[in-house]
């Protein structure tokens, strides 16, 4: 391992500052915390939904702080997710050693991490029943509108039949016109 420059180690196996240059990520756990680590995640993550054709209405920049913050917090659950499961490798039960904080508030953090995607993904419409939701409220709009364009339409035409039956600014009464026959 190199340190900076001119820093040499005082006995084998002694690592370096971790001052040391820029990048530097020996004192880096899951990387949760980390923008560095979290950002290019969750660009991945957008980038995915927002090519998807089902997702379109997520492009309106109105979505893009939500969408956003659901993108971190994914890559947050993915990087803790990593960081677990290399806990329960070293310690062959999968789950890691509990007695360690460290392990024990990174399940805390995966814990909150999962409600605040959770949550993201319900709102943006992105799991499966979030998504039904918003097809069914879609859907009832454009009923709501073709029932609009439907009670105007009849109104249009009972205003015709209204002028129609007005000659020379008076009302002819079609009962009137068949006695007179």
């Amino acid at each position: 391992m190199s340190g900076p420059e001119g820093w040499v180690p005082e006995f084998p196996g002694q690592r370096p500052p971790f001052d040391g240059p820029p990048g530097n990520t020996l004192a880096l756990q899951h990387g949760a915390y980390s923008p560095r680590k979290v950002d290019p995640l969750a660009a991945e993550l957008r980038a995915a939904v927002l090519a998807d054709v089902s997702t379109d209405y997520l492009r309106a920049p109105r979505y893009a702080p939500a969408l956003w913050a659901w993108a971190r917090a994914e890559a947050q659950v993915q990087l803790l997710t990593e960081y677990l499961a290399r806990a329960g490798e070293e310690t062959a039960d999968g789950v890691g050693d509990l007695e360690q904080d460290r392990v024990r508030s990174a399940y805390l953090l995966l814990h909150r991490a999962e409600a605040r995607a959770l949550s993201g993904r319900r709102a943006l419409g992105l799991d499966p029943l979030a998504a039904a939701r918003l097809g069914r409220d879609r859907a009832a709009t454009e009923v709501d509108v073709a029932r609009v364009m439907a009670e105007m339409d009849r109104r249009e035409r009972e205003a015709r039949e209204r002028d129609a039956q007005h000659v020379d600014g008076q009302v002819v009464d079609d009962d009137e016109d068949e006695e007179s026959m």
